[in-house]
């Protein structure tokens, strides 16, 4: 028999308070000593408080190319150096365009789109 997903909803600051209270005293619990209903019931409480979270404090999408690569940085977990390597430049390069000081040329436009799936028409209105 399959079990039920566990899931849970938070709809108020107050129950979001109360939520992060239990998941704080479940994770005080070496993951050693916690079976897998408990960290099930913490992935199910964290999913609801970051969904929660979101809902409250929506980040907004990037407006500037600067914006959109660093957001990839994030989204890849990479740093400027390892972004640098992907796109084929140098990481002072790409420091200067991520710092509005370079502008990239054409070549460089069509590796990032290519690259980071960025949409051409996103990329030449911030160009």
């Amino acid at each position: 028999m399959k079990r039920a997903k566990i899931t849970y909803k938070v709809t108020n600051d107050k129950e979001h308070a109360d939520l992060v209270e239990k998941v704080g005293a479940l994770m005080k619990i070496n993951s050693a000593n916690t079976t897998r209903e408990e960290r099930q019931h913490i992935r199910a409480m964290g999913e609801a408080l970051m969904a929660y979270e979101q809902s409250i404090y929506p980040i907004p999408e990037p407006s500037t190319l600067e914006g959109i690569l660093e957001q990839r940085m994030y989204d890849m977990r990479c740093e400027n150096k390892d972004l640098a390597q992907t796109l084929g430049i140098s990481q002072e390069e790409l420091e200067m365009i991520i710092n509005g000081d370079q502008k990239p040329d054409i070549s460089l436009l069509k590796v990032i789109r290519e690259k980071l799936d960025i949409p051409a028409d996103f990329i030449l209105d911030h160009v």
